[in-house]
């Protein structure tokens, strides 16, 4: 058991197995959770614990099809009293319409899996690669479970920009934010934070780009307010 980086809560994870990273904690910082939020991909509950802290009003759903996983994320839910307004749900996130009903969430996180099978990336972990769950899916599923005009939070990989961009389009998705993650400002990007709209608005804003360690290897002053819940 772990503490949550920037909150007062725990998480129960498995560390020989899929435990979080940096792109699970810059996600949770850059999403915004409405009154009814739904964390796809949730693992272990990073992503919907760090936003539970940050958005005391909002009821939160963590869904994942990684068994372990939830009954971890339940236990952190157990543990942190957050049983009134978490909840871990084991689901095929491509089957949602089973579990919910069309418009049913008013903001949507996700950390999915990064690697296209189609380039040939030796991996065969669903939690790493598109095995399981694609940009499709995960389009389908957000065009699905969201209100008119709200949110979709997403961390990926700047090689996938394009793919990302004309799947979520084909579903009525468009981009609004970008943010790009880089580990050294003289480095290229190596991630990428994406806010899109449930709508037919098209533009969108280039943010500050984000450095996460300074040339000592030690974190910026942005990430460490960002581990550090800003305090």
């Amino acid at each position: 058991m772990d503490q949550v980086s920037g909150t007062n809560f725990y998480i129960y994870q498995d560390k020989d197995d899929f435990s979080f990273g940096i792109d699970a904690v810059l996600l949770s910082d850059f999403a915004k959770a409405k009154k009814n939020h739904i964390d796809l991909c949730t693992g272990n509950g990073i992503v919907a614990l760090r936003l539970a802290y940050l958005y005391k009003d909002a009821s939160i759903v963590g869904a994942d099809i990684d068994h372990k996983a939830i009954e971890l994320f339940k236990k952190s839910i157990a543990i942190n009293k957050l049983d009134e307004r978490v909840t871990a749900m084991e689901m095929d996130i491509r089957e949602v319409e089973k579990h919910f009903k069309k418009n049913a969430f008013d903001s949507l996180s996700v950390n999915p899996p990064y690697l296209n099978p189609k380039d040939n990336i030796a991996s065969g972990d669903y939690k790493r690669q598109e095995l399981l769950l694609n940009l499709d899916d995960i389009a389908r599923a957000a065009s699905y479970l969201l209100k008119p005009y709200s949110k979709i939070f997403m961390v990926h990989r700047p090689a996938r920009l394009v793919d990302i961009i004309s799947n979520f389009k084909n579903h009525g998705i468009n981009l609004r934010r970008l943010r790009a993650v880089k580990p050294f400002a003289e480095k290229k990007a190596n991630m990428i934070l994406l806010e899109l709209e449930k709508s037919e608005k098209v533009g969108f804003d280039y943010m500050n780009e984000l450095v996460v360690y300074k040339a000592d290897g030690t974190y910026t002053e942005e990430v460490k307010e960002i581990y550090n819940g800003h305090e």
